[in-house]
């Protein structure tokens, strides 16, 4: 309902419009029309809900692909350098975690 309210906010329709296109699903009163002053908080919370998120840090929305290698293919140069980069994390893990110990 919410997402349908925004939406409707968004093309322009007023506040009182939207109030009386939406349809209160569940509750005590369910199958009426929420109050405009309602709507109003509900989109206020949104809008500050948004600006509270955190950004997206420029980050891809899919993962690359990964390419499983066959046996005796060789990898490229990138690879090589994460995988050498990550065997440099698992060494300095495990000597943190053998000097936490002994």
């Amino acid at each position: 309902m919410l997402t349908f309210a925004i939406a409707l906010k968004d093309k322009g329709v007023p506040v009182p419009e939207i109030a009386g296109k939406l349809i209160i699903k569940t509750g005590k009163n369910a199958g009426k029309h929420p109050s405009v002053a309602s709507v109003y908080r509900a989109l206020a919370e949104a809008e500050q809900d948004a600006l509270d998120a955190p950004a997206d840090d420029d980050l891809p929305l899919r993962p690359k692909p990964a390419r499983i290698l066959r046996p005796g293919e060789p990898l490229t140069p990138e690879e090589i350098e994460l995988r050498e980069r990550l065997v440099f994390q698992r060494a300095e893990l495990n000597a943190a975690a053998l000097e936490e110990l002994g």
